[in-house]
């Protein structure tokens, strides 16, 4: 099982569970990953935790994963940048890439320890 994390920014509107566009490891991704997601900005963070309910599939305009979200809880940018299991997430290093982002196992403990 792997884990990913998703990016949102809550300026163009709510999000959740469904289909999510990717542009990589769309052979590394499968139904069953955990997930976290990502709000961008300034006060970002992990806002909520779940999992991949759907492998990579086709959908108009490109490849989409199911997912679902069943843990809302903030986590800010600034709390995980000083956890020296999280600081080097790809998440914090290169935020303007694209969904979904991998987590290493160190990384997911980071965040599912404060849930």
């Amino acid at each position: 099982m792997a884990h990913w994390l998703f990016q949102h920014n809550p300026a163009r509107g709510h999000c959740g569970d469904g289909d999510w566009t990717i542009r990589r490891y769309r052979d590394r991704i499968a139904a069953g990953d955990e997930v976290a997601l990502w709000h961008s900005g300034p006060a970002g963070g992990v806002v909520a935790m779940g999992a991949i309910v759907s492998d990579p599939h086709e959908i108009p305009g490109g490849t989409a994963v199911g997912l679902r979200f069943d843990r809302w809880h903030g986590i800010s940018r600034a709390e995980l940048r000083f956890d020296t299991r999280f600081r080097d997430a790809l998440i914090l290093r290169m935020p303007a890439g694209g969904n979904p982002f991998p987590l290493e196992p160190g990384h997911w403990r980071a965040l599912a320890e404060r849930l």
